[in-house]
């Protein structure tokens, strides 16, 4: 305890260690504000009455006690003159003296009731001495300190150990505990030895320092193993509490030859020998895949029962909070200039990084490790950089150090959409060639966890890409390297991955879907492989009518005179347009058949729009069908008969003035959902909020909402203040703001 260090604490850690401290002080809840221009408050309580107290809390590490009282006495009184508090306190991490005390208590009559209420650097670690459980939550107040760990370390490998300490140190100012920790702490507490598993990037060397830090804390001798198992035997003390982390004990990024004769029996006897000793631990971490190849390989690994000890780190257990907890700390302890810095305070800079799917603690080290450089662009543009490039991870372990049947797995999945269930996965494997049902299973297991979930619903298993990023990078495959896209269109499986790898060429290319992948050289294969699927109802999830609208567009865009003749021909039977699943389809179907460039499709087109429209416009007998037909009346006039068109609008406008007048005065009876359509309806035309002014106030009904969310609109659109849209997370990232004088 007597390591404490307030001074390795940011701002905010600071304003939130005084928070849970003062509220344990004075037994009761406190507000927190946020950093700048505060108007004098960092905490306040408003209490019966009018009490109301002030705490101001000022980390100023490096200015000292002169500087901070000419800002305070400058400054700061003039702040609590307007507020008059009943009660002013000051937490401060610099050492206060009595004559500074004294002089304050003077200057801030009567808003300092009495000098105790001025607490300095002492006296903040003094009664942070009678609290632990509050010293234990703010991990980096009793971690940060090197010395912890280099008075840890194993004398015996000190020259391998030693830079341990310092990445622990450098790990720590920016960690964030989260449910890995939690998770993690728990299973090594129960059983002594903890494996963490997952992908690269996530977070497993710096959990595996975390723990050995917290134990280390605690006395326990600091041993890092480098080589084998044998470092651990050499150093073993029957007697002293020890710890042991082996990073990548199976290898950094392959088995290769990692586990050398009897390697594995080894480590399992010591992994025995650790849970039975009540004062040792061993903290091993891996990525997943390679795990797996090592069960595959080593008999006795696969035998041994290695799940009840082994944690998959998950980016996914972040919180907005926590992520915003992570960049702030990045950001703040980095050498970046102030003033940049500060620019991380603006949600405009700080929301788009938070809430990215790609959020990734390595990355944010990796960028702001390097020197800022002005001319790289914005703070922000520099950081989304990074998260954006979701290559850098997984090239490697693709290319160089997975099997083939596994790669193999992975472009299927990519060309299904990123999810399928196991069983489509594992046929389509096997219908493309790649490999035996065994090659499948076992490259299956080598990716779940790293590259691939796994998951059982009630129904199947389902497997889809662990992270977004994956799917990215193997998009990225597809249009990079034709050759495997070749190979998925020379073997298809299923009419989806027609679909999808269309939706690739035609969506567009931006932040959200970074990758286009060219099929113009491929339209041949294309055509071959909508040809080969396209009336394979059993591997498809889109219905007939689905399909060929697809093939419709491809054809049109690609000239495929082969394949627009094949959906004529399915265009040609009764029925096929009147029993779409999906009534959209058959406004495609109308419209893509009227401007065909196919003569037989052309010809088609006045069945399909008698087959359609019959469909659309008497299918639903719901109260709210008539909506929905006078939309599609709207959308295709130039295919409906005017009067038609004008008879079922009337009706529809009409019907509409009788819903809203039932929700202004009978609400209670009436169907949101026949609200909902009718808003849609009117919707189509200019002039709506003109005609029904009503309508324009229930379209912000939160009761309104549309399914699939039509009707939402953005908080930050309507300039809804920050700290309402984000939080925490907004407090957090305020903190950032340069304080004159800090």
């Amino acid at each position: 305890m007597d390591l404490l260090d307030l001074q390795k604490l940011s701002d905010f850690d600071f304003e939130s260690l005084c928070k849970d401290l003062f509220e344990r002080i004075l037994g009761v809840r406190l507000e927190i504000f946020t950093s700048g221009p505060d108007g004098g408050i960092d905490l306040r309580y408003i209490g019966p009455g009018r009490e109301k107290v002030i705490i101001q809390c000022k980390h100023w590490m490096k200015s000292g006690r002169s500087k901070l009282l000419k800002h305070l006495i400058e400054k700061e009184l003039l702040k609590v003159d307007r507020l008059s508090p009943t009660r002013y306190i000051l937490a401060t991490s610099v050492e206060m003296t009595p004559a500074a005390k004294a002089k304050l208590a003077r200057e801030f009559h009567p808003y300092i009731v009495n000098e105790s209420d001025i607490f300095g650097i002492d006296e903040i670690t003094s009664v942070l001495r009678d609290h632990p459980d509050i010293i234990r939550k703010h991990i980096r107040l009793w971690l940060n300190d090197a010395t912890i760990l280099e008075a840890a370390i194993s004398r015996n490998i000190i020259r391998r150990s030693l830079h341990l300490a310092d990445d622990v140190k450098d790990t720590l100012r920016t960690y964030v505990p989260s449910g890995n920790l939690r998770q993690a702490m728990k299973l090594v507490e129960e059983n002594h030895v903890v494996l963490l598993s997952g992908p690269p990037g996530v977070g497993k060397t710096t959990l595996a320092q975390v723990i050995c830090a917290h134990y280390a804390s605690k006395g326990f001798e600091l041993v890092e193993v480098s080589e084998n198992v044998e470092d651990i035997y050499r150093v073993w003390d029957d007697n002293g509490p020890q710890i042991f982390i082996y990073d990548d004990f199976l290898g950094q990024s392959s088995l290769g030859d990692k586990l050398y004769k009897n390697e594995d029996g080894r480590l399992l006897s010591m992994m025995h020998r650790v849970r039975r000793e009540p004062n040792k631990r061993l903290i091993c971490t891996t990525r997943g895949y390679i795990l797996e190849q090592a069960r595959q390989r080593y008999e006795r690994l696969d035998r041994e029962n290695l799940n009840p000890l082994t944690l998959l780190v998950d980016l996914g257990t972040f919180t907005l909070e926590e992520k915003a907890q992570i960049l702030y700390n990045h950001v703040h302890w980095s050498d970046w200039p102030m003033s940049v810095k500060e620019d991380f305070a603006q949600p405009e800079t700080y929301r788009p990084i938070i809430r990215h799917r790609e959020f990734n603690p390595r990355a944010l080290s990796t960028v702001f490790s390097v020197p800022y450089d002005p001319d790289q662009g914005t703070p922000k543009s520099q950081v989304m950089a990074i998260l954006n490039d979701p290559m850098v991870v997984w090239r490697h372990i693709f290319d160089h150090q997975l099997g083939d049947s596994e790669r193999r797995i992975l472009i299927l999945l990519s060309s299904m959409g990123a999810e399928s269930s196991v069983a489509s996965l594992e046929q389509a494997f096997l219908e493309c060639r790649a490999g035996s049902v065994a090659n499948f299973r076992n490259g299956l297991k080598v990716l779940d966890g790293t590259f691939v979930k796994v998951a059982a619903t009630p129904y199947r298993r389902q497997v889809a890409f662990a992270n977004p990023s994956v799917d990215d990078f193997m998009l990225a495959k597809l249009a990079k390297e034709p050759d495997w896209l070749q190979w998925i269109l020379q073997n298809p499986y299923s009419f989806d991955q027609v679909v999808h790898l269309w939706d690739v060429y035609t969506g567009p290319c931006d932040v959200e879907a970074p990758v286009k992948v060219n099929l113009m050289p491929h339209a041949a294969d294309l055509e071959r492989a909508a040809l080969a699927t396209l009336d394979r109802r059993e591997t498809a999830t889109y219905d007939r009518a689905g399909r060929l609208v697809v093939c419709l567009w491809i054809a049109q865009e690609l000239a495929l005179s082969d394949l627009a003749q094949r959906v004529a021909d399915r265009l040609s039977v009764q029925g096929s347009v009147y029993d779409a699943r999906n009534l959209g389809d058959i406004v495609h179907l109308i419209r893509l058949t009227h401007k065909s460039r196919h003569a037989r499709v052309r010809a088609l087109h006045e069945s399909v729009k008698l087959e359609g429209l019959t469909a659309l416009f008497n299918r639903d007998r719901q109260e709210y069908g008539l909506f929905k037909a006078a939309m599609y009346a709207l959308q295709l006039s130039s295919f409906v008969d005017p009067l038609v068109k004008e008879e079922m609008v009337q009706a529809a406008d009409e019907k509409f003035k009788v819903v809203l007048d039932r929700h202004l005065f009978d609400s209670d009876d009436l169907d949101s959902s026949l609200l909902r359509y009718g808003l849609d309806y009117v919707r189509q035309y200019d002039d709506w909020q003109e005609r029904w002014p009503m309508a324009s106030d229930l379209m912000t009904s939160p009761d309104l909402e549309s399914e699939d969310g039509e009707f939402e609109d953005s908080d930050e659109a309507f300039g809804v203040d920050p700290e309402y849209i984000d939080g925490n997370a907004y407090l957090i990232m305020s903190s950032l703001r340069i304080e004159n004088g800090a």
